[in-house]
């Protein structure tokens, strides 16, 4: 019976998997300026996230707890642990490394992940190793429109500013760019197409 149960846990988180799978597909490809789209979408992707969460939940009560076993390290074991603890960043960086082997090296790592989300597209990461240290990182998040950005406001002005001037939107992109601004769905640079957005919302004809 615990076996059917257990299978049954398996079968529904797989499904859990491909419908989040998808529906941050589907977000990932909405038009940002279309909000009511894209807000929708959101609302269905973070759905499709809690119904995942509850479907690992209910495997891992399916799961029967198992005796962890203290097993005495020699030193040379010990010492190989800690030749690795050095190589890490180059085992990382390794193209003959696969992604699985980095995510199962990561389990092994890390005891957990706390995000926040904050208002605008900078997220804290606060990363718990294994042995109590902790890390924490700002991530930048994907939004919806310029809106939601931290610096949006400042990069419009600046944008339409450059676009008064003349200067055509590649080239106010990369200045943006250089001065740390970027799109809403792009971590390191400003797109052209974001430029473009910002100048015909204000009625600005690109300079002929």
């Amino acid at each position: 019976m615990n076996n059917a149960l257990r299978s049954s846990a398996e079968r529904e988180l797989e499904r859990k998997r491909y419908t989040t799978a998808l529906a941050e597909r589907q977000f990932n490809r909405a038009d940002p300026d279309n909000r009511l789209v894209a807000s929708e979408l959101e609302r269905r992707w973070e759905a499709a996230l809690n119904d995942l969460r509850a479907a690992e939940e209910a495997l891992a009560r399916q799961t029967p707890s198992t005796a962890i076993t203290r097993v005495a390290i020699s030193k040379e074991l010990s010492d190989k642990v800690i030749n690795l603890t050095g190589r890490l960043a180059q085992i990382w960086c390794d193209e003959t490394v696969s992604d699985a082997h980095r995510k199962a090296l990561l389990r092994c790592l890390i005891e957990k992940v706390v995000l926040d989300r904050g208002e605008h597209d900078l997220a804290l990461a606060r990363i718990v190793w294994r042995g109590g240290a902790v890390t924490e990182l700002e991530v930048k998040m994907s939004v919806n429109s310029v809106t939601g950005l931290t610096r949006g406001a400042e990069m419009r002005e600046r944008s339409l500013a450059l676009a008064r001037d003349g200067v055509l939107d590649d080239e106010i992109a990369a200045i943006l760019t250089q001065e740390g601004h970027r799109s809403p769905r792009c971590a390191d640079k400003v797109l052209p197409i974001t430029v473009g957005r910002l100048r015909r919302a204000a009625a600005i004809k690109v300079a002929s």
